[in-house]
């Protein structure tokens, strides 16, 4: 009998050290700043294989929308993105078009819809971008990122956008 208690006391205390270590874990991870995210955390391809970086539309409002040629949703705010880029454009604002899909697919898409701003393919790490750009889920789409003149992540749009949201989201970066 004693034998039994002393193991379970045993038990319980290496249970309780590894309680106390895996907890010790999760608070140092707390602690751990991620950097904010910017224009350089995209480097990905264009529909035609180009490899491109955010910093090359540094000095510029860039409105980065997550997408997909599958999302209804998405589908339904191209016309206005493309618009946002004929009237905004001379002012310094670049959308750019980050889609979650494949390379083909969005090419042929975006010929169809008259896409006028650089589109990118998210074939791998897609979600990971995402969370880095504010969308804590990861694959909620659309989504859009806004990033002001520094390349610096200025606000975030989860859902698809209107006319209204996304001029008040480019205003203030202006």
């Amino acid at each position: 009998m004693k034998r039994n208690n002393k193991s379970r006391h045993f038990a319980v205390g290496i249970l309780a050290v590894v309680a106390l270590a895996i907890g010790a874990w999760f608070g140092l991870q707390s602690r751990v700043s991620v950097p904010p995210a910017t224009l350089a955390d995209i480097e990905l391809p264009d529909i035609d294989k180009k490899l491109r970086n955010g910093n090359e539309w540094l000095g510029k409002v860039v409105v980065v929308n997550h997408w997909a040629t599958w999302c209804p949703p998405c589908r339904e705010e191209i016309p206005l993105l493309v618009d946002i880029q004929i009237r905004m454009g001379g002012q310094g604002v670049q959308v750019i078009g980050i889609a979650h899909d494949l390379v083909d697919t969005t090419r042929a898409f975006g010929d169809q819809m008259g896409i006028n701003y650089p589109s990118l393919v998210a074939i791998v790490g897609g979600g990971e971008l995402m969370r880095r750009h504010g969308n804590a889920s990861g694959g909620g789409l659309p989504f859009t990122a806004f990033f002001d003149r520094n390349g610096n992540l200025a606000a975030t749009h989860l859902g698809q956008l209107h006319e209204k949201d996304l001029i008040a989201a480019i205003k203030p970066l202006l």
